[in-house]
C-alpha cells in the first residue's frame, strides 16, 4: 500500500470511530454482521478470514434436556399443572369406560360367552386409575422420577381391580384393599413391567440426546478445524504464489537463458542426483493424506473423500508449469522436498501419497462429491494397472 493509502485508511477509521455505531458501549450488538471489521491497514487484511468468521458462522449446539434444568414438576404452578392433568386423563377414562365395557361384553357373547354378557359392565371405571396416573406423571421426558413409578404402578393395580369387577371376579374373604388378591398382585407386577418399561425409554431418549450432542459437537469441531486450516493453506498458497512469480523472474529476460530446475536447486545447496528419488512434472495434485482417504472411500464416504480433494486444490498442493517431464522436470529429494524451478516448494510430498497427474484437467471445484469421487477411482485403477499404486 502506498503512504496515501494509509493516510486515507486512517482518516476513514477515524471517522468512522468517531461515529456513534463504532462507539456506542455494545459496538457489535449495533453492526448486524457474522464477521469483525477490520482495518484495512492493519495485518488483518491479509488474512482470509477472522476468529469470528470462523467460530461466528457455525451453529450453536442445542441440548434439549436443559430445558427440564429448572423443572420441579410437584411444586407450584406445576403442581397446579400436574392436578388439572390429573383431572383431565379421569374424565375422559371415566367417559369412554361405558363404551370399553360394551365393547367388551359384546365380545364376550360373540366369542361364546352365555348369559347376558359380563357380569360388572355398569360398575366399570377407570377413571381413579387414570386419575392417579395423570396426577404422577410429570412434563420431562428424559428422566423417570420414584413418583411416576409409584403413579404407573399404583393406576396399573388400579386398573386391575376395575377389570376384575368387569369379568365378575370377587374379592374373596382374603380381599386387600377390597380387590382380589390374586388381581393385586398381577396389576403390580404388571404395573412394575410398565414402569421399568416408562424408565428405560426415558434413559434411552437422553442417551439418544447425549450422542446428538456430540455428533453435532465434533461435526462443528471439524468444520472450525476445517475452516482453520483452509485459511492457513490459502494464505500459504497466495505466500507459494508470490514466491513461485518472484523467483521465476530470474529466468524470464529479455535475454532468454532456460535454466534447468537442478541447476538452480543445485547452487541452492541440493545433493543432485544422490538425492533424487523421484520427478514429478507441472500440474500434479499432492494428496498427502491418500491413506485416509482410501478408508474414507472403502465406506463409501463421497464426502470425505471429495473434501481432501478439495482441500490440497485450495490448499494449492499442484506443481508448477508445464506438464512435461522434457522441459519442466521437478525432482523429488528423499526427504519429500520439492524442488521446482522457483526453488524449493513450501510444501513436502509425504510416502504413501497421491499424485494426480494433469490436475486442473480432472478436477474442477464445481463438481459433486460423487464425481469427484469417480475421478479418484479412475486414477487409482490406473496406478493398480502400471504398478503404480
Amino acid at each position: 500500500m502506498s503512504l496515501q493509502d494509509l493516510t486515507y485508511n486512517r482518516t476513514l477509521y477515524g471517522d468512522l470511530f468517531r461515529n456513534d455505531l463504532f462507539t456506542a458501549p455494545t459496538v457489535r450488538g449495533n453492526v448486524d454482521t457474522d464477521f469483525d471489521v477490520i482495518n484495512p491497514a492493519s495485518s488483518g487484511a491479509y488474512t482470509p478470514q477472522s476468529a469470528r468468521n470462523i467460530y461466528g458462522l457455525t451453529p450453536e449446539v442445542e441440548n434439549p434436556i436443559s430445558a427440564f434444568s429448572d423443572y420441579k414438576p410437584y411444586s407450584g404452578m406445576n403442581l397446579l399443572s400436574q392436578g388439572m392433568q390429573g383431572l383431565t386423563y379421569g374424565q375422559m377414562a371415566s367417559q369412554l369406560s361405558p363404551y370399553l365395557a360394551s365393547g367388551a361384553s359384546s365380545l364376550y357373547k360373540t366369542f361364546g360367552g352365555t348369559g347376558k354378557g359380563l357380569a360388572g359392565v355398569k360398575g366399570f371405571d377407570l377413571g381413579p386409575a387414570a386419575t392417579l396416573y395423570g396426577l404422577t406423571q410429570n412434563q420431562n421426558p428424559y428422566d423417570f422420577t420414584r413418583m411416576e413409578s409409584a403413579g404407573t404402578i399404583g393406576a396399573t393395580a388400579m386398573a386391575a381391580g376395575q377389570v376384575g369387577k368387569l369379568l365378575g371376579v370377587t374379592p374373596g374373604a382374603n380381599a386387600i384393599f377390597g380387590m382380589n388378591p390374586y388381581l393385586l398382585i398381577g396389576g403390580l407386577l404388571l404395573g412394575g413391567l410398565f414402569s421399568r418399561k416408562k424408565k428405560k425409554k426415558a434413559k434411552k431418549m437422553k442417551a439418544k440426546v447425549y450422542k446428538d450432542i456430540k455428533e453435532q459437537t465434533d461435526d462443528i469441531y471439524e468444520t472450525r478445524a476445517d475452516a482453520v486450516e483452509e485459511m492457513r493453506e490459502d494464505m500459504l498458497s497466495r505466500q507459494t504464489s508470490d514466491m513461485y512469480e518472484q523467483r521465476q523472474g530470474r529466468y524470464d529476460n529479455m535475454y532468454g537463458g532456460n535454466y534447468d530446475a537442478r541447476i538452480y536447486n543445485a547452487e541452492e545447496g541440493m545433493k543432485m542426483d544422490d538425492d533424487i528419488v523421484a520427478e514429478f512434472t507441472g500440474n500434479e495434485l499432492i494428496v498427502n493424506d491418500q491413506d485416509e482417504l482410501e478408508k474414507d472411500l472403502a465406506q463409501g464416504n463421497n464426502a470425505r473423500v471429495a473434501a481432501r480433494i478439495r482441500k490440497a486444490m485450495k490448499g494449492g498442493k499442484i506443481t508448477p508449469g508445464k506438464e512435461t517431464h522434457k522441459s519442466n522436470p521437478i525432482p523429488v529429494g528423499s526427504d519429500g522436498t520439492i524442488y521446482a524451478k522457483g526453488g524449493p516448494m513450501p510444501f513436502k510430498v509425504n510416502k504413501g501419497a497421491g499424485v494426480y497427474d494433469h490436475a486442473t484437467d480432472q478436477f474442477k471445484m464445481t463438481m459433486t462429491d460423487n464425481e469427484i469421487t469417480d475421478v479418484v477411482k479412475k486414477n487409482m485403477k490406473k496406478w493398480e494397472k502400471n504398478n503404480m499404486a
